[in-house]
């Protein structure tokens, strides 16, 4: 279940992601990180702190996205990734292939190559 997953959209290209990660919210995030891509800007950030639980589908969706962004020449960052999830990311071994940030300001002050 997806326990009422939320997008909510911050400044800039943040957006705050609250909830289960899974198959019920991988779609909602689909369609907010959708719009945000093709809005303006070089980089899109997921602040990841309020994740409670990401499955394969979540996962699968934020591969999804890092590919689109990197069509787009815009740089996916998930930031103050939860440890559950990094975990997640760590034994699939994405955590090599998705961008992580500390936190949200870190994220916005990272250099896009």
């Amino acid at each position: 279940m997806s326990g009422g997953f939320q997008v909510d959209a911050g400044a800039g290209q943040v957006l705050a992601l609250r909830g289960e990660l899974d198959i019920e919210g991988a779609p909602v995030l689909e369609r907010a990180a959708g719009e945000a891509l093709a809005g303006q800007g070089d980089r899109l950030v997921l602040d990841c702190r309020e994740v409670t639980f990401c499955d394969s589908s979540g996962l699968n969706m934020l591969l999804r996205l890092h590919g689109r962004a990197g069509q787009a020449g815009i740089r996916l960052v998930l930031a103050g990734v939860p440890e559950a999830m990094r975990h997640v990311l760590r034994i699939t071994e994405t955590d090599g292939v998705l961008t992580l940030a500390g936190t949200v300001d870190e994220a916005l002050a990272r250099p896009v190559p």
